[in-house]
């Protein structure tokens, strides 16, 4: 069921006005498009004094760097945020707008509310310019109220009851997120097969990876001692879990998971029916996959999170694990047919995936010997073999750079074997499963020692 805008913002303007209690306690948070709050516009963090004091290096304020609104605005891969609204303004946007038939796609909700901080035009306060892309409220949520708190240092709890949004804790990181990085049920934050077809890039995300690219501020010691800091795995990890859930969620919901009398296409993988037509042997794609009983031709949800999550959960769960993989099995069976049986098996691997978020939160993944043990799961010939398609790869390879940088492993022969495997996996119609395989196994022996 799509969820309106307007029905939202005003129940929850109703809770803001009884007590910061109430959203405090309310469980989760809501997303910042969704919450009510007056937005103050990026100006109101950006002055001197604040967010926007130091122009270069790393930020020496006394308590944050107070260069985060230049690291935001980086002409770099951290600024990405800040420019998402100009990419509106592209030859590329016009074109893909005029092919969906929606006007200027700057102008457009089904742009807007992924590439700014689109929220209602009584939310928006005197300085708020939409043109600010994803500015600081985006993620951090409307700060009509928490911002004076955050001004004299009230403390992060503080802040919380007040409205700030809790990008600290990795599950509720997940949920926003995956928002526009993956979809949601909210109106407009949902990149469906139609809005590919006319041209929007294929979504990817990697949770722990992307927050470290889009990552604005320094994680000091005393960062630290006013926030809960997860460990990097447990990032990735959780990451994978909500990311089965989600796209679960959205593949159940009738407004979502449907397009006509075709399911909605978005929810397979791109790569087993966007390849070439294979004229002889050498260019015959399709392999076997341990992990499922389809056969060619056949269309292949994409399994990349739950292939990445079974991983995770033969080191972090094993009784997990199994579900896991029985209930994967189940659910491309249940593709085949549709109907009940595949609604069923739907909400039993959602489920799963909500015990396995829980199961990653209460483990220790900072221990160095677990991240280990994921990071030789992962690369192991027997996972290997599962990458039978692009998506899958894609996520394995984010997990090696993102574990091995938990681990803080390095050298010439490891930097030059991930090189190796980003070459493999470098496009997705020349994906080389067997020489990404090769890449892997030289990890593991590296790692393995």
């Amino acid at each position: 069921m799509k969820l309106v805008r307007t029905d939202i913002v005003l129940l929850i303007s109703m809770l803001v006005a009884v007590s910061f209690a109430t959203i405090a306690t309310a469980q989760p948070h809501p997303i910042p498009l969704m919450d009510g709050l007056a937005h103050t516009g990026v100006p109101s963090c950006a002055t001197a004094g604040c967010h926007g004091d130091q122009v270069t290096g790393d930020g020496a304020g006394p308590i944050v760097g107070q260069n985060e609104y230049f690291q935001w605005r980086s002409p770099t891969e951290k600024g990405a945020h800040s420019r998402a609204y100009e990419v509106l303004l592209t030859p590329h946007a016009k074109r893909i707008a005029n092919n969906l038939g929606i006007g200027a796609a700057q102008k457009a909700a089904e742009c807007l509310d992924c590439h700014a901080d689109n929220v209602t035009p009584e939310q928006r306060s005197q300085r708020f310019q939409i043109s600010d892309g994803v500015g600081c409220e985006a993620c951090h949520g409307g700060a009509q109220n928490w911002l004076a708190f955050h001004r004299i240092g009230a403390g992060h709890e503080k802040n919380i009851e007040a409205g700030l949004y809790p990008t600290e804790d990795p599950v509720a990181r997940a949920r926003l997120c995956f928002g526009c990085h993956l979809g949601s049920s909210f109106e407009n934050q949902f990149v469906n097969h139609r809005i590919m077809g006319a041209g929007h890039p294929r979504l990817k995300f990697e949770l722990d990876l992307y927050t470290t690219v889009q990552q604005h501020h320094r994680v000091d010691d005393d960062y630290r001692q006013r926030k809960t800091v997860a460990p990097g795995a447990q990032v990735w990890a959780v990451g994978q879990a909500l990311g089965l859930e989600r796209t679960l969620e959205l593949l159940l919901d009738d407004e979502t998971g449907r397009s006509g009398v075709f399911p909605e296409l978005v929810f397979f993988d791109c790569h087993s029916c966007h390849q070439p037509i294979s004229n002889g042997v050498a260019d015959l794609d399709w392999r076997p996959n341990p992990g499922r009983s389809i056969g060619p031709g056949m269309p292949i949800l994409n399994d990349a999170n739950l292939i990445m999550l079974q991983a995770a959960m033969r080191v972090i769960d094993p009784g997990l694990a199994e579900r896991l993989e029985s209930e994967g099995r189940s659910l491309h069976m249940a593709s085949l047919h549709g109907g009940s049986q595949f609604r069923t098996s739907a909400e039993t691997l959602r489920s799963i995936a909500t015990d396995a978020a829980n199961s990653i939160m209460t483990a220790d993944l900072a221990d160095a010997a677990v991240i280990r043990a994921l990071l030789l799961e992962i690369v192991s010939t027997e996972q290997s073999s599962r990458y039978t398609n692009y998506a899958a790869a894609e996520q394995a390879l984010f997990a090696v750079q993102r574990l091995s940088a938990a681990l803080q492993l390095q050298g010439p022969r490891l930097t030059n074997s991930i090189e190796k495997a980003s070459r493999a996996a470098q496009s997705p119609y020349a994906y080389n499963q067997n020489a990404f395989k090769a890449a892997l196994n030289d990890i593991s022996r590296q790692i393995g020692r």
